[in-house]
């Protein structure tokens, strides 16, 4: 088993503490002090140096010693140093928390930028990554929090606590509980791709389901008892029918014989239809004949008017058509005209520039007599060379400017000359066109005339007029008209065979007949009534007895939970002196649930006094220590409230509550005899 000790240990500003060093660890060690004097910054600073954490595993705490007034002491460092032995074997930690300080450029004092945490193993300064991988080598951190602290196993989650003991116990299979039980082992052949949780929970579901299936069934019974239909004299109701159906049979015969009579008539009927249909078409024929001859003889006496009016209609829609183009010539032209007179405007602007320009005479300026850096007037030799070149600049810029001018002007006279050009054209086109709307005009007068002195002239003659003289010739037309009206008296004549009565008396048996079936209809429906409360019995019989083979397989595997909960309970507890753990809690319902809940001779761990907590403690870590073959410190606090501890294998740092002691004090016992509790 892997040993780890503490032989010394120093604190230098570290939570308070200005300097503090414990090099006489023993064994056993006392550590005293009144409350507020820094038992417990003791074991923070150990736990800190291995990991950078305090005892309550926190990152964030305030490490910083602070003054007076609670405010941090700036600009010194923040050490724990210690040496530790490892299976004998001396090494020497220390991790160093320092502020960093630098100046700004241009600044006078140095400001504040972070903080840095240094590392040392045997002396040798180490990064992070490689101390941190150095104490992972002695020992896990996790396992290292379980084995130093009497309080850190009991204060995880009951669920980690549990995997813990599961895992330095072993777990129990299946097969074990199983082995020489046959109810266990058919149980287990049922756990295929489930685990047996799985499979209970499934259990407890199908018995739900089931249970509901059946609360249900005789409500369901009820409901289709109450749907059975009304019960009747079946074997006398299908003797009624038969004799109705033979009273429909004779109503059948006499209406078969009325319907040909009827037969008779309605050929007589339709032969006269036919002979009037084929009147009445030879009729039409004629007189289609006639309209069309009075048409031809009306439109070849008004042939030369349909012409005149057909040529009207056209130099009409010309006239229309030609006025349009020349209003969108006239819209085009005023704005050709626009067009030309802003043209003008521009042409005669630069015109008066350039003479404007072209007047600009050269005066030289008193400031181009100095010189333009330092302000100094020339010298006077110098002044008319000096006013040649300002004169010669003057000239050139003058005519770069006319010259721009110029080429402007040209470029607007050229648009000047195409808009002339452009609006010509438009005059011309506008005249040509009014010129050829007077002559369509003109024509149009001259056919209007024409067309009065037709209508004149035409004859009091209408193409219906014609018509009627055509008819009215044809006397072979009349006869035919009259032979369609004395047919059709003769068809108003005729009257058809009266069967409704017969018909009526035929409804009111097939009435009666329908009404005696649907009585009859009773008897299947009946039927399949009985039959259906036949299944749902069976149905209500068949879930009972699922529902006890269901209850039966829960039954086993409660039985095979418990054995396993049982047994496992057993081999955990026997690797433990003084606690107990509870694993399983038996729920009102008699279900098992999973717990973790240490015990203390019979009571909670919760509800033990300290020195009972303490022991316990202890007495996991010895458990644990054996099973994961390392020991370390063990630190205690409020030991003054326990009088004896049990045995421990580790080194026992006792934090006690000293209120004479105003500063911590050491004490050291290398040999301990502990008694038993």
């Amino acid at each position: 088993m892997k040993s780890i000790t503490i032989q010394s240990l120093k604190l230098v500003n570290f939570k308070g503490i200005r300097n503090l060093i414990i090099d006489s660890f023993g064994k056993e060690t006392k550590i005293f002090g009144d409350n507020g004097t820094g038992k417990t910054s003791v074991f923070d600073a150990f736990t800190w140096l291995l990991f950078g954490k305090d005892s309550q595993d926190r990152t964030s705490f305030e490490i910083k010693t602070l003054d007076n007034q609670n405010n941090v002491i700036p600009k010194i460092d923040h050490e724990v140093e210690a040496t530790i032995l490892v299976d004998g074997e001396s090494v020497t930690l220390k991790r160093i928390f320092r502020e960093k300080w630098s100046k700004k450029k241009g600044s006078l004092e140095a400001e504040f930028t972070g903080n840095e945490t240094n590392y040392e193993w045997n002396g040798v300064p180490m990064t992070q990554r490689d101390y941190n991988a150095k104490i992972s080598s002695i020992v896990d951190e996790k396992i290292f929090k379980l084995i130093t602290s009497p309080a850190a196993f009991t204060s995880l989650k009951w669920q980690d606590q549990r995997q813990v003991l599961i895992e330095i116990t072993g777990n129990i299979t299946d097969e074990d509980i199983a082995a020489g039980n046959l109810d266990y082992q058919e149980l287990l052949k049922n756990l295929t791709n489930k685990t047996i949780e799985e499979y209970q929970k499934q259990i407890k579901a199908s018995i739900a389901k089931s249970k509901k299936e059946l609360k249900f069934i005789p409500s369901r019974i009820d409901e289709v008892e109450r749907g059975k239909p009304e019960s009747f004299d079946f074997d006398q109701l299908r003797k009624d029918v038969e004799a109705k159906a033979e009273i429909k049979a004779s109503l059948d015969n006499q209406i078969s014989n009325k319907l040909e009579a009827q037969q008779e008539f309605l050929n007589q009927r339709s032969e006269v239809q036919n002979k009037i249909h084929s009147l009445e078409t030879e009729i039409s024929n004629v007189q289609h004949k006639h309209r069309q001859q009075a048409k031809d003889k009306f439109a070849n006496s008004t042939s030369e008017l349909t012409s005149v009016q057909s040529e009207i209609t056209q130099i009409t829609s010309e006239v229309t058509s030609s006025q349009n183009g020349l209003n969108t010539l006239k819209s085009k032209l005023n704005n050709k005209n626009n067009e030309l007179s802003t043209t003008k405007e521009q042409i005669n602007s630069i015109t008066e520039k350039w003479v404007k320009v072209n007047a600009e005479e050269f005066k030289m300026d008193e400031n181009e007599c100095k010189c333009p850096t330092c302000n100094r007037e020339f010298d006077p030799a110098t002044i008319d060379e000096k006013k040649a070149e300002a004169e010669q600049r003057f000239d050139e810029n003058k005519q770069k400017r006319l010259a721009q001018i110029n080429q402007n002007g040209n470029s607007l006279k050229e648009t000047k000359e195409h808009l002339l050009r452009e609006v010509e054209d438009l005059e011309k086109r506008i005249s040509n066109g009014v010129d050829h709307i007077q002559n369509l005009e003109l024509k149009r007068d001259n056919l209007l005339t024409q067309e009065k002195m037709l209508k004149e002239d035409l004859p009091n003659v209408t193409e219906e007029g014609i018509y009627k003289e055509l008819v009215s010739a044809n006397t072979e037309l009349s006869e035919m008209i009259a032979k369609v009206s004395g047919l059709k008296q003769n068809l108003s004549e005729m009257k058809p065979v009266d069967i409704s009565d017969i018909k009526s008396k035929r409804e009111e048996v097939e009435k009666e007949i329908d009404r005696l079936k649907r009585m009859l209809s009773n008897e299947d429906q009946i039927k399949k009534v009985n039959q259906r409360i036949d299944e749902l019995q069976q149905e209500e019989s068949h879930l009972a007895q699922t529902i006890a083979d269901y209850e039966r397989e829960q039954f086993i595997i409660d039985s095979f939970v418990k054995d396993k909960m049982d047994r496992l309970e057993a081999r955990i507890n026997e690797r433990f002196n003084m606690v107990d753990f509870k694993l399983f809690d038996t729920q009102v319902n008699g279900g098992q649930v999973e717990t973790c809940q240490a015990l203390i001779n019979g009571v909670p761990f919760s509800d033990a006094n300290t020195a009972s907590k303490i022991n316990a403690g202890i007495d996991i870590i010895n458990t644990l220590c054996n099973h994961y073959q390392v020991s370390a410190p063990i630190f205690i606090d409020n030991r003054e409230s326990v009088v004896n501890l049990i045995p421990s294998q580790s080194q026992i740092i006792n934090l006690i509550v000293s209120e004479p002691d105003k500063k911590l004090r050491v004490e050291t016992v290398d040999e301990v005899e502990f008694q038993t509790v």
